[in-house]
């Protein structure tokens, strides 16, 4: 049950994240110009880490935490769908502002999608091995700093082409901001209540 709820948490974050990445955004103090749902992906790549405490071992923790990757790319796929089907609908109202919001979202999921196969399986995998070896302040700072700048490449290139890479030290930036001031907060305040006896 616990581990269900955290996988809900986890595919809410990243479709959120997926829509308000539609709009680029400036982060304050830095003035950085980022996609809107980049801060969530900072904080869903420390989820992940999360879904480790929720089984007994090493492994079924890697394991667990790849069936809630797996369900944020399915949740992903089901958004950038319907999101496409009511783009293509006929509207009944004409001037309606949504195409334009949202009709660029399935490049957006299609980024993400790339992404996650690639950088949230590595964050995965790194943050399975240092289970119980690193303290989580340096696991979770840890295992994204690998897979923050990856994740960042990947979902540039695909969502907002080539030509914008000049987005990706801004995302690696806010990305690393949520991890240490939400995700990292968030790690220690649900790991008691996920954590299952050994």
């Amino acid at each position: 049950m616990r581990f269900a709820v955290l996988t809900g948490l986890y595919v809410g974050i990243v479709c959120t994240a997926q829509v308000t990445a539609n709009k680029i955004v400036e982060i304050p103090w830095i003035h950085t110009a980022v996609p809107g749902g980049t801060y969530l992906i900072g904080i869903a790549l420390a989820t992940v880490e999360l879904a480790h405490h929720t089984a007994p071992t090493r492994r079924e923790g890697w394991l667990r935490a790849q069936v809630m990757i797996a369900m944020g790319f399915v949740g992903s796929g089901l958004l950038a769908g319907y999101v496409e089907i009511v783009v293509h609908s006929t509207p009944a109202f004409p001037g309606q502002p949504f195409d334009a919001a949202l009709g660029s979202t399935w490049k957006i999921v299609a980024g993400s999608l790339a992404a996650f196969a690639v950088s949230e399986s590595l964050d995965n995998a790194i943050g399975a091995w240092m289970r119980g070896r690193v303290p989580d302040w340096g696991r979770v700072i840890g295992t994204n700093l690998v897979s923050a700048p990856l994740d960042s490449v990947v979902f540039i290139a695909i969502a907002f082409g080539a030509g914008r890479l000049d987005l990706v030290e801004g995302q690696f930036e806010a990305k690393m901001l949520a991890t240490v001031l939400i995700g990292l907060p968030l790690v220690y305040l649900i790991r008691r209540f996920l954590e299952e006896p050994r």
